[in-house]
């Protein structure tokens, strides 16, 4: 019976941290594990435009050469930047490697 009783308190514990690190952390607990840097190291960070340099297949869409997306959200990994997911023209969020990235976009404003 005692150690019921220890485990409810240790749960306890464990919910009120849990809470006080919603109310401390922007976006919750579960928002700082995923929280990507805000400015990747060439220059891109969310909101930049990104022009296209060529035709570029991205997911199930093709950008075509002059188009422009703007960056969403960075993608890391291991500290790394590894890619970006971008909003096209028609609304749609879609998901560039970094190598697509430096091969076939320019970066037009910060």
């Amino acid at each position: 019976m005692l150690i019921r009783s220890r485990r409810s308190t240790a749960g306890s514990l464990i919910v009120a941290v849990v809470a006080a690190l919603a109310v401390v952390v922007p976006g919750g607990a579960a928002g700082a594990a995923e929280e990507a840097p805000a400015k990747g190291a060439s220059g891109i960070a969310v909101g930049v435009q990104l022009e296209a340099l060529a035709d570029v297949k991205v997911a199930r869409a093709e950008v075509a050469r002059g188009s422009r997306v703007s960056v969403a959200r960075l993608i890391e990994r291991q500290g790394r930047l590894t890619a970006l997911d971008v909003e096209l023209a028609d609304g749609h969020i879609a998901r560039v490697a970094m190598a697509t990235v430096r091969a076939s976009f320019r970066v037009l404003s910060e």
